[in-house]
């Protein structure tokens, strides 16, 4: 017997108030967007059928996402979240599971660098040497990581990036593809980085600031999200480079011994890890010295560091995009590429 909607629902009403703290009350609402706004609002077309109002945008929770979700919130009585408001019940009555706030995260950082299924250049990902980058969290051919991830890709989807390969480019390409990802060994990282830029790059031999990915390798990287679970076995990769093994670093440098975060204090660290490097040692060492008394004043400390940074001396956009970034992260709120973010809309501040 399959399992519908009605027992997703009651296994988060017995279980789900595990997935966050017992006072704070998460909900997606008007003004968000992303890969998790389209797959609540694909799920809701399907629920309601012809009831539903389908949204100009799947991927944005607009006027008609409010509307559907007031007609699934009909049926879920005092549990449903805040009207038009879409959380952990919404969710489960649509059949998707409630994302993690990790999964979040990752959600409103792709709104912001949308590369989470895009391969690059160095022209576009602006390194300073050659080099092809995939993912938020940056896979490169440069220190291997990329190479790495596709041939964890490949077995956990039982071959089918390998397949995909041999459908999307000609035979000789795909086995060039296929022999590179193979092959790669860290001992051999320098011949094979060369190999996959010289491979994947349109113009390997123009300057960083112009060397760009071929058409076909970038279309064949953004066909991988159509394999079965790519996404999650993407997702779990990230999660190991950036939120298990990077997030506690930062952490520990900006906040020191442990003590209780927030949500979005692990946002602002898992952010750095995304775009930058952090401010420098020195100023880690300043920051250090410093006296705070909440999170949000140590925020404002790394923001104030951030203004002088040495780190970012010529790169004045990366420097102004880190600051709008963290400036939205600290508020809850801000403006970001010229567009409007509100945490508590993509539910990653409480709703309440």
């Amino acid at each position: 017997m399959k399992s519908g909607p009605f027992f997703v629902v009651i296994f988060w009403l017995l279980f789900g108030t595990t997935l966050s703290r017992a006072e704070d009350k998460y909900s997606f609402a008007k003004g968000a967007s992303g890969f998790l706004i389209r797959d609540y609002n694909e799920r809701l077309l399907a629920a309601l059928k012809d009831r539903g109002r389908t949204p100009r945008n799947l991927s944005k929770f607009d006027k008609a996402t409010i509307e559907n979700t007031r007609l699934v919130q009909a049926g879920l009585g005092r549990n449903a979240s805040a009207p038009g408001r879409a959380g952990p019940p919404e969710f489960g009555a649509v059949g998707l599971a409630w994302p993690d706030d990790f999964t979040r995260c990752v959600n409103l950082i792709d709104c912001w660098e949308g590369t989470f299924a895009k391969l690059e250049g160095s022209a576009e990902s602006e390194d300073n040497f050659p080099n092809v980058t995939f993912g938020i969290v940056g896979f490169t051919s440069h220190d291997g990581s990329l190479q790495e991830f596709l041939q964890q890709a490949n077995a956990a989807s039982a071959g089918a990036v390998f397949k995909l390969a041999r459908e999307s480019l000609a035979a000789e390409d795909a086995g060039k593809f296929i022999k590179l990802v193979t092959t790669y060994r860290p001992g051999g990282l320098k011949k094979n980085h060369e190999e996959f830029v010289q491979f994947a790059i349109r113009n390997p031999e123009a300057s960083v600031e112009k060397q760009q990915p071929r058409p076909e390798i970038a279309k064949m990287f953004a066909a991988f999200e159509t394999i079965g679970q790519f996404r999650e076995i993407q997702l779990s990769a990230t999660r190991k480079k950036s939120w298990d093994d990077e997030l506690p670093d930062y952490r520990e440098k900006i906040f020191g011994t442990p003590r209780s975060r927030s949500l979005q204090t692990d946002l602002f660290c898992f952010d750095m890890t995304v775009l930058t490097n952090g401010p420098g040692k020195k100023a880690w060492r300043t920051l250090a010295k410093i006296p705070w008394k909440d999170d949000r004043e140590r925020m404002n400390q790394v923001f104030a560091v951030m203004q002088k940074s040495p780190e970012f001396k010529g790169d004045e956009e990366k420097r102004t995009d880190i600051l709008e970034r963290e400036r939205c992260i600290i508020d809850g709120h801000g403006e970001v590429h010229e567009d409007d973010y509100d945490l508590r809309a993509f539910a990653l501040a409480p709703a309440d």
